[in-house]
């Protein structure tokens, strides 16, 4: 499972392929759709996506913090924006390109007049005003991506305004200049305020709300309906007959949409091989069979997402993650070399910090490259060991007490490629004497007894989170998994290391960090220059902060039966899904 911090990778997310770029997108550009018209496709089959990635959390979406979760709500209702393969903006729900005030602190937003909830009733600006403002933004409410609509005013945390100004137009009111907050405000969908109002300052209602879990008021929101979820096996959606860009094209031409989990990615190849599913992602290993096969096509393309090796910096992980010095030497033993050519086999690129080479954030001059030539040292970790106090003794590294030290690794069971990680480290770890124990569990016991953090004897519901003083259900010491970036605006990873982010899972907190990510969303950054000297900045602390070991930021290989028609192959693959057919 991977936890995804922005809409921009969901939308790239659809055929598993998420996107990497060249060049900074803008939000005023829009794509001028072809004047000509093609032939209908004929509607028909059944389009089955297989995976065996962890299943999603949650339909009720404010809830959300995983990829799966957002990419199936996703299916039901698109949203005000997608990116296509060059980057622009191609317009959805939103009627034409944001407006922004000339001091960049007013956004206007218009939306299309033809969106309709279940039951007729017209989506509104009001319905995105009050789910800001009333849910959203709301004490009651845990929704993880808050401190992404604040800003600091006078020494406070304080939310933007958000107000109608009528039916179809609404705008975001700034105190404080946010280059970037022209991204953040197309994450999101809306609820219709006609029904939510109801549950409103009742978080057990509001969580258990039947229509809200089942997706039943997203009227023509979306190209298609949702009919079933069967936990852990299938996601089953129907073509919706009233989709608001079908009105023309007859649009989408599935007549079902099915996302059906598989244990393994041996089971996963052998559906796709077998013609059981109709796409999924391939494992680096098996890309050369699947190329060589006839009735299969296979696209490669590069992605904004990251493998981590994040240690436990929070009270129940071992107490060495919190000395800098040791987490260099850890990172020090674990080759990214050997990792990217013998588990991805080449595809894949080193990861040093938190922004993809293509983005045009990336810095590399100052990086600390460990895992890679001279900082790949496994006799230099051992005598950082040493001087930090771990002797080694008959070969292995005592703790504190004089014991055999030995570390927990734990990642999401069923995905082999982290599997494989797991099996690497525990080798690179125990050459420089510590012992690691590796654990594979089901995404929700991961999830709920290991990533959800709250403080022992509290009443405070667990997050993610929760604060320094805050640890999880379960003790651990390493996990792999998998992080995304916006590579247009990295400054939503401030989730995943800032001290405030909502999804700060290992514990890392860091004022000089908080500072850079805060420097970013000041009105110097409007400088592209300031900017990318910021974000470079930003990118040398943290390679050497490491509050975990930066791996690989892995290509997607995804294998479609070639008898599926429409596929645009390129960093947004999956962008127009909707046009997707068979032949």
């Amino acid at each position: 499972m991977r936890l995804s911090r922005r809409r921009f990778l969901r939308l790239c997310a659809k055929a598993g392929a998420l996107a990497m770029v060249g060049s900074l997108g803008c939000l005023q550009k829009e794509t001028v759709p072809s004047t000509e018209k093609p032939a209908i496709p004929q509607v028909k089959g059944t389009f089955i996506e297989g995976t065996s990635a962890g299943d999603a959390e949650t339909l009720n979406w404010i809830f959300a913090a995983d990829q799966a979760s957002f990419s199936y709500v996703g299916y039901t209702m698109d949203g005000l924006i997608a990116y296509d393969n060059d980057l622009n903006i191609v317009l959805r729900w939103l009627a034409k390109p944001i407006e922004v005030s000339d001091d960049g602190l007013v956004y206007t937003l218009t939306l299309r007049d033809d969106l309709y909830w279940t039951g007729g009733k017209q989506v509104t600006a009001e319905d995105f005003v009050y789910t800001y403002k009333n849910l959203m933004f709301a004490d009651w409410m845990p929704f993880n991506y808050k401190d992404d609509y604040r800003e600091d005013v006078d020494g406070k945390r304080e939310f933007v305004e958000v107000r109608a100004v009528n039916k179809t137009t609404y705008q975001f009111i700034r105190q404080t200049v946010d280059p970037e907050f022209l991204y953040t405000i197309t994450d999101f969908w809306a609820y219709p305020k006609h029904i939510v109002k109801k549950y409103e300052g009742d978080l057990k209602a509001f969580t258990q709300a039947e229509e809200l879990n089942n997706l039943s008021y997203t009227g023509n929101l979306g190209p298609y309906r949702f009919v079933e979820w069967v936990r852990n096996d299938k996601f089953v959606l129907e073509r919706n007959p009233d989709y608001y860009l079908g009105k023309e094209t007859g649009a989408p031409y599935f007549e079902k949409y099915i996302v059906k989990i598989l244990g393994t990615p041996a089971a996963r190849h052998a559906a796709l091989e077998a013609g059981d599913i109709t796409s999924t992602v391939i494992d680096p290993l098996q890309v050369k069979k699947f190329k060589e096969m006839e009735h299969i096509k296979v696209y490669t393309n590069p992605t904004a997402s990251y493998t981590m090796l994040l240690w436990n910096l929070r009270n129940n992980g071992w107490e060495g993650f919190k000395n800098k010095r040791i987490r260099q030497a850890l990172a020090m033993s674990i080759s990214k070399d050997a990792l990217i050519q013998s588990i991805y086999l080449g595809f894949a690129d080193p990861a040093f910090s938190f922004i993809p080479k293509p983005s045009p954030w990336y810095v590399e001059e100052g990086l600390s490259m460990y895992g890679v030539g001279g900082l790949y040292d496994k006799e230099k970790a051992s005598e950082i060991l040493a001087e930090e106090g771990y002797e080694q003794e008959g070969g292995r590294i005592l703790d504190k007490n004089g014991e055999p030290l030995k570390l927990t690794i734990i990642t999401n069971s069923g995905n082999k490629v982290r599997e494989s990680i797991c099996f690497l480290v525990k080798q690179e770890l125990s050459d420089i004497g510590i012992d690691v124990e590796l654990k594979f569990l089901p995404w929700a016991t991961e999830l709920n007894q290991y990533l959800r953090n709250k403080v022992p004897g509290s009443d405070q519901p667990p997050a993610f989170n929760n604060g320094p003083d805050a640890v999880s259900e379960k003790p651990w010491d390493l996990l792999v998994i998998g992080f995304s970036t916006d590579p247009l605006a990295p400054s939503g990873s401030s989730t995943f290391f800032s001290s405030e982010g909502g999804l700060n899972i290992e514990g890392y907190f860091n004022p000089e960090v908080d500072s850079l990510f805060q420097k970013v969303k000041t009105r110097e950054a409007l400088d592209e220059a300031e900017r990318r000297r910021i974000y470079g900045e930003l990118s040398r602390l943290l390679s050497e902060e490491l509050p975990g070991d930066f791996l690989a930021f892995p290509a997607s290989n995804v294998g479609f039966q070639k008898n599926v028609m429409g596929i645009e192959p390129g960093i947004s693959m999956g962008y127009n899904y909707h046009e997707w057919f068979f032949a």
